[in-house]
């Protein structure tokens, strides 16, 4: 079953996601790095903090002014960003430099933090932590380090501003999106609305069997090439139906001429033209299931391979039986006048026999077009599916083909099959196609070869399926036909008799009776191999 969706819902999805989305990157990118400059200036300002109080410290810690320090730290209380300040002193004993508590300053409410030595003497500068951020000072005079202060500051108002760019870039993103929904819905009615209207055309066509309607222009380029399109299919349609009912016009008119001369040959010609018609009745049928299921492509080509091949016999017919007329009026006129020679009567008693033989001729050919149509509807093929022996099956079967075309007796052709492997499908559909392909192999691709080799691969893909592999290193097909191989009326030999309907017949079996897929690939000049895949 085939899912439809909406242009119009495709056109909102597409908008509103690309537009949230490139909105939420952007978003994304812009919080990141102002969450990153909120953290670099906060380290800087703790570094710039630490190096101002390591300044004042110095004199401290050179008169060893514990109590001075206390007060001077005392200030620090209007910086609500400090948290904790130590500051250490370097004290030399016995050659082993050390450091001791100096000092220290804890923000009214925290309590005091261990002494961090181990902190001082592992790195200088700055570095942040999930709640805080610390800095190591040295404090030095003339060069020389009396001490150090570690520092501590808090990370509340920098959490708290990342938490409100965030929620701002939220909203943005939302924002975005409601404003490309608005403009996605714009958009789509513009764009719709040309082609709801094509739509509805299309479908009154259809409903009504009215082919002179046309489809405006449009001042999109995608509308107007699908308005050029289907008004160029319509006239031929249109067209089409007008030869038929000029040629049903036609084929009565000379019924009637034709009733008292030669009623024995006006009788079949009157059976195969009603026969005809019923067939180009259900060819229009089908026509109008094409252009209902939107398969407009193929449909000129089906008409007009179906109005070659069977106009030509037609029209040879006609062709002879207004001949045949015109004798036949001559010879009443000659009667008429008693003016009738052994001669005339002789040369009227051929020219009958040689347009009445080319009309037999051509109504023959017409049935035999017809029964290749019904072999399409593949009636004769509804037999129940039989456990079959691959390998004998393939091996009698190319036997068959064998004896019938003497120009295969020079084609190697190797079976590559397992002798136990049994598949379970109809017969009557299966001998069909292998028997199609061979004699395809046999009258395109070794038509211009003295040898050839053909090679059959079957083998059991899983439990209910198996794969046919069809090589040949023939001809190939024309790169000009390509995947059509399989439409109807497609053929490189119509002017030797081909109808092109062997590979669309084989197609239908493969894809209908035998529930499969069949593929194709083909290098000119090189190999031909047909890939089928069955339900057995």
């Amino acid at each position: 079953m085939i899912r439809t969706g909406s242009i119009r819902q495709g056109i909102t999805w597409l908008v509103v996601s690309l537009s949230v989305l490139l909105c939420a990157f952007t978003a994304l990118v812009l919080s990141l790095m102002h969450v990153k400059q909120l953290n670099e200036n906060a380290e800087l300002r703790t570094q710039d903090i630490a190096k101002v109080v390591a300044e004042a410290t110095s004199r401290y810690l050179l008169f060893d002014d514990v109590e001075g320090l206390n007060n001077y730290l005392r200030y620090l209380q209007a910086t609500s960003f400090l948290q904790h300040l130590h500051v250490y002193e370097r004290n030399s004993v016995a050659d082993n430099q050390r450091l001791r508590y100096f000092a220290s300053y804890n923000r009214e409410g925290l309590s005091p933090i261990p002494v961090r030595t181990e902190v001082v003497e592992s790195f200088k500068g700055v570095r942040s932590r999930s709640t805080y951020i610390e800095a190591v000072q040295p404090v030095t005079i003339d060069g020389e380090i009396l001490g150090f202060v570690y520092l501590r500051g808090s990370r509340a108002g920098i959490i708290s501003s990342t938490w409100k760019t965030f929620a701002t870039a939220s909203v943005m993103v939302v924002v975005a999106g409601l404003f490309a929904l608005l403009v996605s819905m714009r958009v789509r009615s513009r764009l719709t609305r040309q082609l709801d209207h094509s739509v509805g055309i299309i479908q009154r066509i259809s409903r009504h069997r009215d082919y002179s309607i046309q489809l405006p222009e449009s001042n999109l380029l995608e509308l107007q090439q699908l308005s050029i399109a289907v008004n160029t299919m319509l006239s031929r349609v249109r067209q089409h139906l007008e030869r038929q009912q000029q040629a049903e016009r036609q084929a009565n008119e000379l019924n009637t001429e034709l009733e008292r001369q030669v009623q024995q040959r006006t009788t079949a010609l009157r059976e195969s033209n009603e026969e005809l018609m019923a067939t180009l009745e259900k060819l229009h049928q089908f026509q109008r299931q094409l252009i209902e299921s939107e398969k407009m492509s193929s449909l000129g080509d089906l008409i007009a391979g179906v109005a070659h091949e069977i106009n030509t016999p037609v029209g040879l017919v006609l062709t002879s039986t207004s001949i045949l007329q015109d004798k036949l009026d001559l010879m009443q006129e000659k009667f008429a006048n008693n003016t009738i020679t052994r001669n005339d009567f002789e040369r009227f008693m051929q020219a009958s026999d040689d347009n009445l033989g080319l009309i037999q001729r051509n109504i023959e050919r017409t049935a035999d077009l017809i029964n290749q149509f019904r072999q399409l509807a593949m009636d004769q093929f509804a037999e129940e599916a039989r456990d079959i022996p691959a390998y004998a099956f393939c091996q009698s079967t190319i036997a068959a083909v064998q004896n019938r075309m003497p120009e295969l007796a020079e084609v190697d052709v190797v079976i590559d099959c397992p002798q136990d492997l049994h598949i379970h499908c109809r017969s009557g559909p299966l001998l069909h196609v292998l028997t199609q392909l061979v004699q395809n192999s046999a009258i395109h691709g070794f038509e211009e070869r003295l040898r050839g080799k053909i090679t059959l691969q079957i083998q059991r893909l899983d439990a209910s399926h198996v794969e046919l592999r069809y090589h040949d290193d023939g001809a190939g097909i024309p790169e000009q036909l390509g995947r059509r191989v399989f439409d109807p009326f497609i053929t490189s030999r119509r002017r030797q008799g081909s109808t092109g309907l062997g590979l669309h017949l084989v197609y239908n079996l493969v894809t209908q009776a035998l529930d499969g897929t069949i593929d194709v690939e083909s290098k000119a000049g090189r190999y031909t191999e047909f890939r089928i895949k069955i339900t057995a």
